[in-house]
């Protein structure tokens, strides 16, 4: 059965471009002012997307009904809005909106966002419960986004101080950070049912690292380890790119708990080493700790199941999540241990575009 979305803005030629991109996959209503949006939105759409500049009745107003009523109120809705209307942003996922959607629309980002919503959704609708929860926590990863993004802009001031350059870094990967998480929380049980919408794009992995590698800076304080990052056998630097084809919050998450992982099962005063190397299909990325996993924990290594009491480093949900988020991104992951050297994980995802 198709899904359904209310399309809501006062501008023909808005709705016309709306309409040519979603009609061959979705249902369509549409709504041109506030009132109407109201009426049809009873009629629970799986989905609104809504203009906030209207006449009379704006989009803030609307949503703000639309999430105090019950029968309403757990429809995901992405406001639609000019870069200039985004400076008040954080007030529209204040008052329940999921998400923004920024003017000139690019028909990928509709496309991609759209997918991503409903497939969310319907993964929360077996438990009303979950559904109420799952629509919170789209509004909170909306305000992180936001929070991000304003953080990004600032950092591009060239006049800014560098106490203040590295005060909105750490809030700008703190927000990531938090937000990757709620994404995961969001979309586990899709991704384990085969359902989840994958937004694969070229990424550089050293970059993601270095922004893991700034998380896990205490934890590799604390037990004075050593971080080794290695590229084609050489100590990389900020010149360097590896570029494969993935999703960047779900490699972030990959590579998230496998270091930490990693660090965890590591003895103090240790070295910790990644290395990446190209093949014709694949990058291919090994990361070695000297701890060893014991003998009879190993064939559980990848798997969901709890362990009673806490379950030692590297075993259980975290090593299970990256095997997901590995397989689920067309990639390969294994483990093995070296009694002698300690615990290698080795993992391939699909190797990426370097542009010229």
């Amino acid at each position: 059965m198709q899904k359904t979305i209310l399309l809501v803005d006062d501008e023909d030629a808005n709705l016309e471009l709306l309409q040519k991109l979603l009609k061959d996959d979705y249902a369509l209503v549409c709504a041109k002012n506030g009132p109407k949006a109201l009426v049809l939105a009873a009629q629970q759409p799986d989905l609104i997307l809504l203009d906030i500049m209207m006449p009379g009745m704006d989009g803030y107003e609307v949503c703000r009904r639309l999430k105090a009523n019950e029968r309403t109120k757990n429809i995901p809705v992405i406001l639609v809005a000019s870069k200039r209307e985004m400076s008040d942003e954080i007030d529209g996922l204040k008052i329940g909106a999921s998400d923004y959607i920024a003017k000139p629309l690019a028909p990928l980002e509709v496309k991609a966002r759209v997918k991503t919503y409903l497939a969310l959704q319907a993964a929360a609708q077996p438990d009303q419960d979950a559904q109420s929860g799952c629509t919170t926590c789209l509004a909170v990863k909306g305000s992180l986004s936001r929070l991000q993004s304003l953080a990004e802009n600032l950092l591009k001031e060239s006049t800014l101080a560098a106490e203040h350059r590295k005060v909105l870094l750490a809030m700008h990967n703190e927000s990531f950070h938090a937000q990757s998480l709620l994404h995961l929380s969001l979309t586990v049980l899709p991704m384990e049912q085969g359902n989840y919408p994958l937004q694969a794009g070229n990424l550089d992995l050293l970059a993601l690292i270095r922004s893991v590698r700034t998380q896990l800076e205490p934890l590799i304080r604390s037990k004075k380890l050593t971080l080794k990052v290695q590229l084609q056998s050489k100590a990389e630097t900020e010149k360097n790119v590896f570029i494969v084809r993935g999703e960047k919050m779900l490699c972030y998450l990959l590579f998230f708990n496998l270091i930490r992982r990693a660090l965890e099962a590591a003895p103090n005063d240790q070295v910790v080493t990644l290395s990446m190397e190209d093949t014709s299909k694949s990058g291919i990325i090994r990361i070695h700790d000297p701890g060893i996993i014991a003998a009879g924990l190993r064939e559980q290594f990848f798997a969901k199941e709890s362990h009673a009491g806490k379950p030692p480093a590297g075993i259980g949900l975290d090593a299970y999540t990256a095997k997901l988020l590995t397989e689920i991104q067309g990639g390969r992951i294994r483990m093995r241990v070296d009694e002698a050297k300690g615990t290698e994980i080795v993992f391939s995802l699909p190797k990426g575009e370097t542009s010229e």
